[in-house]
C-alpha cells in the first residue's frame, strides 16, 4: 500500500525559512561585532590606570593613555600633576602638551593646553588623534611663576586590531549567500506555480 504524499514545500515556505535563516546570522554576526568592540568601548569610558611618571622641575608629571595600547586614530591623553615629596595633587595648573611623531622633531599635535577632567579635577586630559603607527614623542611643560618645567613621555602607537574589519566582512558575505539563497528560492516556487497552473 503507498505510503502517504509528500508535500513539495513552497516557494513562500522556502522564503520565509531563508528569511529566518538570514536573521538568526545576522543576529549572531552582530553580537560578534559587539563583542569584539566592547573592550575598546569599555576603555574609551573607564579611567588610566597605566600612567609614565617623570619629574620636571618641582612637579611630578604623569602621561596615561586611552586605549592603553594606541593605535592609529583617536588618543585620549590623560595627565596628574604632583608634588613629588607629599604625593598631593597640584590643582589647576598651566599644562601644555606637544607631539612629534615617529622618525621626526616636528611638532604635528600641539601645543594643546590640558584642562582639568570636569569628572576629576585632579586629572588634565587633551583628546587628540595620530596618524601612524610608532613612537610618537609628547613634551609635557608646566608653566608657573619660576618659568617653564618640560619633561618627554614616549608612547607606542600600533597598528588597528584587523578583527573588526574581518567580522564586517563576515557579516556582508553571509549577507550576500543568504540574500543569494532567498533570490533562488523565490525564484524556483515561481517556477513552479507556473508549472502547476500550465498543468490544470
Amino acid at each position: 500500500m503507498p505510503g502517504p504524499a509528500r508535500v513539495c514545500p513552497t516557494g513562500s515556505y522556502l522564503v520565509n525559512k531563508s528569511r529566518r535563516l538570514y536573521e538568526i546570522l545576522l543576529f549572531a554576526a552582530g553580537l560578534a561585532v559587539v563583542a569584539a568592540s566592547f573592550p575598546a568601548i569599555a576603555e574609551a569610558n573607564g579611567r588610566v590606570t597605566n600612567f609614565q611618571k617623570k619629574i620636571a622641575g618641582p612637579y611630578e608629571i604623569g602621561l596615561g593613555t586611552i586605549p592603553p595600547s594606541p593605535s592609529v586614530g583617536n588618543l585620549h591623553l590623560a595627565l596628574t600633576v604632583t608634588d613629588p615629596a607629599t604625593k598631593a595633587p597640584v590643582l589647576d595648573a598651566n599644562v601644555e602638551i606637544a607631539g612629534a611623531g615617529p622618525d621626526s622633531t616636528e611638532i604635528e599635535i600641539g601645543p594643546t593646553v590640558a584642562a582639568n577632567s570636569a569628572q576629576d579635577p585632579t586629572y588634565y586630559e587633551v583628546n587628540t588623534s595620530v596618524s601612524r603607527e610608532g613612537i610618537w614623542l609628547f613634551t609635557t611643560t608646566i608653566t608657573d611663576d619660576d618659568g617653564q618645567h618640560s619633561t618627554d613621555f614616549q608612547v607606542e602607537v600600533k597598528n588597528a586590531s584587523p578583527i573588526t574589519g574581518i567580522l564586517t566582512l563576515v557579516v556582508l558575505v553571509a549577507f550576500l549567500i543568504i540574500f543569494g539563497l532567498s533570490l533562488r528560492a523565490s525564484l524556483g516556487g515561481k517556477r513552479r506555480r507556473r508549472k502547476r497552473q500550465t498543468a490544470s
